[in-house]
């Protein structure tokens, strides 16, 4: 394991595994936020992770949440091969699991009386785009800004990081080859803005199909609601006609087994999840009243269409079935609430002994390490986090054997398996890393 920032300094070039992909991947990789590292993973368990070159970390990235229980949980894990060794897809009918898991939902999640299943957060909120505007003819979508919810053109709108200024447009594009007319049918909201979001309502609350928000907010940290901004905005949604979405991707099955608005009280009309439901395997899904979801159908101009081959596979069903079980049968809350409020503190410790102008917040097994004087309540200030002391501190935090997000407002997150004595070892590194970026 490294033990020193030499130690991340004698490894400035990326390994074999980095050039082979590089030579056959566009950037050696199929997702954006794994560029940029020389690392590459190739063996996990637990709390941990390994690289190509058998160093171990704690990981308190967990694959941007999927990961709840643990690496490669053998509970888990045997019950997918069980699926798979029983009845692979068959591309007909309910698949094996699929009622279950969506009862089990419905029981738990506050907004679900019916449930669908796909295989990705951005397919879950495009559909509830689909089924947003199918079910009340209207065109426009309000998010607010920096709230990440997928890469389809309907919501891919109001998080870019490069381009922020002072000046910028909340409604810019999150990247390139978006339909500038899609772009044009969001309307983008600061969160935490209250005129603004009454404004926004007041201009086009009769054209508005859907309002999505995180509940909590993860896309640029760990940033909660004002006190009434949820219940204003609910409000809002039902005076309107519009459909409140709430994006569970990151807190459904984390921050509780029913979802984030199990704990705020605030029942959305549709909710997407995923992530932590099957703990790393890919599925995805919405949920929401009898009466929104009677508008998925298919192929039909007056339904929203929902397909996919690989929707509701048996083995990712497998995997989030057996992943509620343990979560309704375990203390898991509570090991997840525990070390996250111990790391939590303990950074706030080192913090002030050490007199770093950063803040830290969180949520259960999540937090979030500002490196500015106050917490933000809005993209634009969590933006303001110094980029340059964060490099310092995740480099020395890397180099002690700590994987965590590589830029400064990622939200990170430890899983069950991590133990009291591995938030001790954590918090040791991360009064190294605060020394490192003061320095």
């Amino acid at each position: 394991m490294p033990t020193s920032p030499s130690d991340a300094a004698q490894r400035v070039e990326a390994s074999a595994t980095w050039d082979r992909a590089r030579a056959v991947v566009p950037r050696g990789v199929s997702s954006g936020h794994r560029v940029g590292w020389a690392q590459a993973f190739v063996r996990s368990s637990g709390a941990y992770v390994w690289d190509d070159e058998d160093r171990r970390y704690v990981d308190f990235l967990n694959a941007w949440g999927p990961i709840v229980l643990g690496h490669c949980d053998d509970r888990v894990n045997r019950a997918v091969y069980e699926a798979a060794s029983t009845c692979d897809l068959t591309g007909v009918g309910p698949q094996p699991g699929e009622a279950q898991l969506a009862e089990t939902i419905c029981q738990v999640m506050p907004s679900a009386e019916k449930v669908v299943f796909c295989t990705s957060g951005t397919d879950a909120t495009m559909h509830a785009v689909h089924l947003s505007r199918a079910a009340t003819g209207r065109l426009k979508i309000l998010k607010f800004h920096g709230s990440y919810h997928g890469w389809n053109d309907h919501v891919a709108v109001g998080s870019s990081r490069k381009d922020l200024t002072t000046a910028t447009r909340l409604n810019t594009p999150n990247g390139g080859g978006l339909h500038p007319a899609v772009v044009d049918d969001v309307v983008v909201v600061e969160w935490n803005d209250e005129a603004g979001l009454r404004a926004a309502f007041d201009q086009f609350g009769d054209q508005l199909a859907a309002a999505f928000a995180e509940g909590y907010v993860h896309s640029f940290g760990c940033v909660p609601a004002a006190p009434g901004f949820l219940e204003l905005l609910r409000t809002l949604c039902t005076r309107n006609g519009v459909v409140m979405v709430l994006d569970e991707v990151k807190t459904g099955f984390r921050v509780a087994i029913g979802g984030y608005q199990s704990v705020c009280g605030v029942v959305p009309d549709l909710t997407a999840f995923g992530k932590a439901v099957a703990n790393g395997y890919s599925l995805a899904g919405l949920a929401g009243t009898d009466a929104l979801m009677s508008h998925l159908g298919a192929y039909s101009k007056n339904e929203a269409t929902i397909d996919g081959t690989y929707n509701a596979s048996p083995y990712a069903l497998a995997a989030a079935n057996k992943t509620l079980a343990i979560m309704q049968t375990e203390d898991v809350f509570g090991a997840l609430y525990a070390r996250g409020e111990q790391m939590r503190s303990g950074i706030q410790k080192a913090i002030d002994s050490l007199g770093v102008p950063a803040t830290v917040a969180g949520l259960g097994s999540e937090w979030c390490v500002y490196f500015r004087p106050e917490l933000p309540v809005n993209f634009r200030q969590a933006m303001e986090s110094d980029a340059d002391m964060y490099a310092k501190y995740h480099s020395s935090l890397l180099a002690q054997g700590v994987l965590e997000p590589a830029f400064p407002t990622g939200d990170r997150r430890l899983n069950a398996a991590t133990t009291e004595a591995d938030v001790d070892f954590a918090l040791e590194c991360v009064h190294n890393a605060l020394t490192a970026a003061i320095s």
